[in-house]
């Protein structure tokens, strides 16, 4: 199952930023060996926010949330950062059934 899933990071008050950026770089690193395992299959920083979306393609929602509960900024920045999860699927597997609707098999 494929989820699009975005973090939005907010810096603790008692935390600076090199500490905040020590985790992330923690975080960017294991970010990049779940993209050569391929459970991300697309990762952005959004510019001038913090925030990353990332698309995740794991087995069911149970992994979701154990993956998501795994990652280093979860365990160590925990409320401070935001998760949205949406399920996905290809659009063409969308517009296929449109024309299967309109159209008949």
């Amino acid at each position: 199952m494929q989820y699009f899933v975005q973090f939005d990071i907010h810096q603790p008050v008692d935390m600076s930023r090199e500490e905040l950026f020590t985790i992330w770089l923690e975080e960017a690193r294991a970010a990049q060996g779940a993209v050569d395992a391929g459970v991300v299959t697309n990762l952005w920083k959004v510019v001038g926010q913090r925030s990353v979306f990332a698309v995740l393609d794991v087995p069911d929602h149970t992994s979701l949330d154990q993956a998501l509960e795994s990652l280093p900024i979860i365990q160590k920045l925990g409320s401070s950062v935001d998760t949205r999860a949406h399920a996905i699927r290809p659009y063409s597997e969308f517009a296929e059934e449109l024309r299967i609707a309109v159209e008949g098999k």
